[in-house]
């Protein structure tokens, strides 16, 4: 008899040759799609998991939906959580470990996507690109459309400087930028080859003409970019992030926004998610799109594909080198 896996990612069920993988391997893939749980969070996933007349072993998911104490309080029979992502800060590890649930990630395949889509939102933020795009689908040729800033020659600050950061930075080589960092493990290597200066974040938030945010989030990192830290960037500079929302306070971040203490954001994940309302969509000195910085189609593939193979292995008891827990 297979074993089932619940899918609950919207990345992985555009993925048929992921699907087949699974089912090579004996595994049942039962989907919950994405049209289907539009805004869910926990509790709905609560209800859904407790109507299924057969539960399965193992949930093959996203970031989309948080999972401890109230899912394996309230549920049975989930024994493997697969990520299809590497973020994992959305599962309750302590709480899934109490309960005998071993969980896995996909670390290290989509760093590069990442880092090719923060420098679209550097480039989109600083040149307006999005505001020409809509004023001349509305027929306005050059009417409104500000002058957008140079990007060539800035100072760059990066904040966490892993696999993502260190593609950001690779890639401000080509734009001769300053890059600075502000990462609590010092890599002597970057600093020979590519001239990357370690500061401490005072100094990288002042001196910046870019901060771009691409640190895990921590409880240290939680809010790591608040008030006090957004208004010591230069009033000329612009924060963008791509890497977990509750690293940014946002409403101290539309504040800041709204008082012109910083010239703008670009922001691809969010405190709350999915983001259906909030404050920044009436600030024009934003751009903002739906967590997206990973889905490149090689990487979704990628990550779909070993997030499969992660779950086949798992049911059949062996071994994962990205196990979590």
């Amino acid at each position: 008899m297979a074993k089932k896996a619940l899918i609950v990612s919207f990345s992985f069920e555009q993925e048929p040759e992921a699907f087949e993988a699974l089912r090579e391997r004996g595994v049942e893939p039962i989907l919950l799609a994405e049209s289907e749980r539009k805004g869910w969070g926990q509790q709905e996933l609560i209800d859904y998991w407790n109507a299924l007349p057969e539960k399965p072993e193992g949930i093959l998911m996203g970031a989309d939906i948080e999972i401890g104490a109230p899912f394996t309080e309230q549920c049975e029979g989930l024994r493997y959580i697969s990520l299809n992502c590497a973020g994992c800060d959305h599962l309750d590890l302590p709480a899934l470990e109490r309960a005998g649930i071993v969980a896995c990630n996909v670390p290290r395949q989509n760093f590069d996507a990442v880092a090719d889509f923060a420098w679209g939102q550097i480039l989109s933020l600083m040149r307006r690109i999005p505001q020409g795009d809509q004023n001349i689908r509305a027929g306005r040729w050059c009417e409104g459309v500000a002058r957008g800033c140079a990007v060539s020659r800035k100072t760059l600050g990066i904040l966490g400087l892993g696999a993502i950061g260190q593609g950001v930075m690779r890639r401000a080589q080509g734009f001769e930028m300053d890059v600075l960092a502000y990462d609590p493990y010092e890599n002597a290597e970057l600093v020979e080859k590519y001239g990357v200066r370690y500061l401490p974040l005072q100094e990288v938030l002042t001196q910046s003409d870019i901060v771009v945010i691409t640190c895990p989030l921590t409880d240290e990192t939680h809010h790591l970019m608040n008030e006090e830290s957004l208004r010591s960037m230069k009033p000329q500079a612009f924060l963008v992030n791509c890497s977990r929302g509750p690293i940014v306070d946002t409403a101290a971040l539309a504040k800041i926004l709204r008082e012109g203490k910083i010239a703008g954001a670009a922001l691809d994940v969010y405190e709350e998610e999915p983001l259906l309302e909030s404050e920044l969509f009436s600030l024009p000195n934003t751009v903002l799109t739906p967590h997206m910085a990973g889905l490149a189609d090689r990487e979704i593939h990628n990550v779909a594909m070993q997030s499969a193979y992660n779950m086949a292995d798992l049911l059949e008891g062996k071994e994962v080198k990205s196990r979590l827990i």
